[in-house]
């Protein structure tokens, strides 16, 4: 699946800080840390919660909140959307947010939609331990059986293989040394905390008010490796027992985080007099084999050229999700990108991967390097589990 898109154009793009596995969010539902994303890009938009037609959101792990699936519903209500329209939830693993983005531009396209709200909202903190063998009763010294939810979805059921050791295969294929996966993973930190430092996420952030014992103000993204450093990386054990490069310092760990946009047609920035930041023009969606899945950004983004008649040179900035530093790392030399050009503020093995709102976030950030005058072409892709891949283009209007 594959479009060249014309007419779609984003004029609202904000993400809230992401945080660590365990932190800040842990108790608070996905659906209200993206209403505060979402609340923040209708005003920076100057545009009216009641003119939106639609919300699509990705979330993937819809049972950390336990409400039948209804969280995206949630994030239209809490955002200020009207109660006569409707919501629709997307999961597409790590894909989601930005199938949410497609899947908003395919009802504009169609006509079904003037303006929509999009993104992508995840609590991995809130996920639960399951308990298989208890909702029919149990016998007097039956043993629990307790599964961790977030280490159960790393397993590809069909394949029966782990991302990481995946990420081992491929590695093995591309002869990627243990030093090159480390120093890629160090690179994408230093990256984040350059930008960090550089105030250069402070456009598409919106603070998030946390109301604990105390209330506090996230402002920043609040992640659980800051200060990570070659030497620590260098003595850390491979995470699969016959393994030699994946570790856990180059492989994303999980996040709570959301990020929201507002998509609408031309006629309606015309009518309510929106200034467009960026337009997409379009998309690509692939299957590729499970047992190969952290490969499937890069047919989906030949795909995306294709369909668009451009080739690697002509896109400046290229967001590609980073699962493990493998995924960015094949993708790269596979598509021969210059690197420099690839996540330039850090990726996800700084920022963590909250698993439907990294696609979101991805394009939030390329919105706003686009608006910076930073580039006039962007791409954003990633690899998805179970074996897919997507890429979406965004460019200067």
């Amino acid at each position: 699946m594959a479009l060249n898109c014309r007419g779609v154009l984003i004029v609202g793009a904000k993400r809230t800080p992401f945080c660590s596995y365990g932190g800040p969010y842990r108790d608070l539902p996905a659906s209200h840390i993206f209403a505060e994303a979402a609340k923040d890009a209708i005003h920076s938009a100057n545009l009216k919660a009641e003119v939106i037609d639609n919300t699509v959101v990705g979330n993937v792990n819809f049972l950390s909140q336990c409400d039948g699936g209804k969280t995206p519903r949630y994030c239209g209500t809490y955002s200020g959307v009207s109660l006569d329209r409707p919501a629709l939830g997307v999961s597409k693993a790590c894909g989601a947010g930005l199938q949410a983005i497609i899947t908003g531009c395919m009802d504009i396209l169609t006509g079904s939609s003037k303006v929509s709200l999009v993104g992508g909202t995840e609590i991995m903190s809130s996920l639960p331990m399951l308990v298989r063998n208890v909702r029919f009763g149990t016998t007097l010294g039956v043993k629990y059986q307790m599964e961790d939810h977030i280490k159960n979805q790393i397993i590809d059921t069909y394949c029966g293989l782990s991302m990481e050791h995946i990420a081992e295969v491929v590695a093995k294929k591309y002869k990627f040394s243990r030093d090159e996966v480390d120093q890629y993973s160090l690179k994408s930190h230093l990256k984040w905390k350059f930008a960090h430092e550089a105030k250069g996420f402070n456009d598409e952030i919106t603070p998030i008010n946390v109301k604990n014992k105390n209330e506090i103000v996230i402002n920043t993204d609040r992640i659980s490796r800051i200060d990570l450093t070659a030497q620590e990386l260098s003595v850390l054990p491979p995470i699969v027992d016959d393994g030699f490069i994946v570790t856990t310092g180059n492989t994303t760990v999980p996040a709570d985080g959301a990020a929201a946009l507002i998509i609408a047609d031309e006629e309606s920035v015309n009518q309510h007099q929106l200034t467009p930041l960026a337009k997409l023009s379009g998309w690509a969606c692939v299957g590729v084999d499970p047992a190969q899945a952290c490969l499937g950004a890069i047919p989906a983004i030949q795909k995306l050229l294709a369909v668009t008649n451009r080739k690697i040179q002509d896109v400046e900035i290229f967001e590609i999700n980073e699962t493990t530093a493998i995924h960015a790392l094949a993708t790269i030399k596979e598509l021969k990108i210059d690197p420099s050009r690839v996540n330039v503020s850090g990726g996800a093995l700084a920022l963590g991967h909250p698993v439907a709102a990294t696609g979101a976030r991805m394009a939030t950030h390329l919105v706003h390097q686009i608006r910076k005058g930073n580039c006039k072409t962007a791409v954003a892709a990633s690899s998805c589990g179970g074996g897919q891949g997507i890429a979406l283009m965004l460019e200067a209007v």
